[in-house]
């Protein structure tokens, strides 16, 4: 059996673990940060490593690193069959949403747990980020940690943030220049090919670009099809906040300290580019086109990122969009080069 038709055979059993996972951690760890008084952080990283073990991973694989304070990354490493290469997958646990990062935290850990014996084609680390809310301290110490030697072996890092609420499953990659092209998005180019063998449809750049133009708003949204952001040079967003260019996004998660280093990302995210008004307007912060809902449509960063806003207002949506991010996930870890 090849290793896609592998992939989407597990599906089901891993968008359940997963579904599970945002049901503990939106019930039971609502506040992650490291400042956390009713003791959720450190509840989260017992919670990360008591599963990783259960799963039969050993000690000696799990790095529970202390950043400062109480600002702690958990590493856990895996040894694939070539270690000449080797993929960084990450998604920060602190914070106070479900969305952001419950979502991605329970995504990373559902992966890392299913994939316990699996023999894998290069080495991986899945780096469970702390502090990327208090400015992205986790994934900065871990990558300017990377020696030059470290640094070239990483194929590309998977950054994993809020794929909860938003109304377009999106997957990002490259950087934008001060010229206005875009460098680095072959992560992103294997990722989309990837999505397409899982039988997902995919809008790019191609696609999206001068759509927003020329409609006044942005595509259908399609269940089983991943999205990007839409702005390029030819067709920059209507505000002035977004300063990147299709398919890169802005520099606000834990992809841009690799991306310091000269490594390239592909990230997962769920929001709405489409979306908003004022100066926030069309920038990604807006997660849904629906202005009653959250903070005039935004969800992370606010007191209405929680389990309760999910299952109401947008019943079923998880598991939609684990069932797009879980297989395409476990694709990228199994085949990241798609060879």
């Amino acid at each position: 059996m090849d290793v896609t038709q592998l992939v989407i055979d597990k599906k089901d059993k891993l968008v359940d673990r997963a579904l599970g996972y945002v049901d503990y951690i939106g019930t039971n760890l609502t506040d992650r940060n490291s400042s956390s008084t009713n003791g959720d952080h450190d509840k989260a990283v017992d919670f990360i490593i008591s599963e990783l073990k259960d799963a039969g991973y050993k000690d000696s694989q799990i790095n529970d690193d202390v950043i400062k304070g109480n600002i702690r990354n958990i590493v856990l490493t895996v040894e694939g069959k070539d270690h000449s290469k080797e993929l960084i997958v990450g998604a920060h646990y602190d914070g106070d949403g479900v969305g952001d990062n419950g979502s991605g935290l329970a995504l990373l850990l559902a992966t890392a747990v299913d994939l316990e014996g699996t023999e894998l084609p290069y080495d991986v680390k899945y780096v469970f980020f702390d502090g990327e809310e208090e400015g992205m301290l986790g994934s900065t110490e871990f990558a300017n940690g990377l020696s030059k030697e470290e640094c070239s072996k990483v194929i590309y890092m998977v950054n994993i943030d809020s794929i909860a609420f938003g109304d377009y499953c999106c997957v990002y990659g490259g950087e934008t220049k001060g010229n206005g092209e875009v460098e680095g998005t072959w992560g992103y180019e294997l990722a989309c090919e990837m999505a397409e063998l899982l039988g997902m449809e995919v809008y790019g750049p191609d696609d999206l670009d001068g759509y927003f133009k020329e409609n006044g708003t942005g595509p259908e949204i399609k269940t089983n099809a991943i999205y990007t952001s839409p702005w390029t040079k030819d067709n920059p967003a209507p505000t002035e906040l977004f300063k990147a260019y299709s398919p890169s996004t802005i520099p606000a998660s834990d992809h841009v300290p690799f991306l310091d280093q000269g490594i390239d990302y592909v990230y997962f995210e769920a929001t709405n580019w489409f979306a908003g008004e004022g100066v926030y307007a069309y920038s990604g912060y807006y997660e849904t086109y629906d202005m009653s809902l959250g903070e005039k449509g935004m969800f992370m960063n606010t007191s209405y990122d929680t389990l309760e806003n999910l299952n109401e207002f947008f019943p079923g949506r998880m598991k939609e969009y684990f069932e797009i991010y879980c297989p395409l996930l476990e694709l990228i870890i199994l085949n990241p080069l798609n060879e």
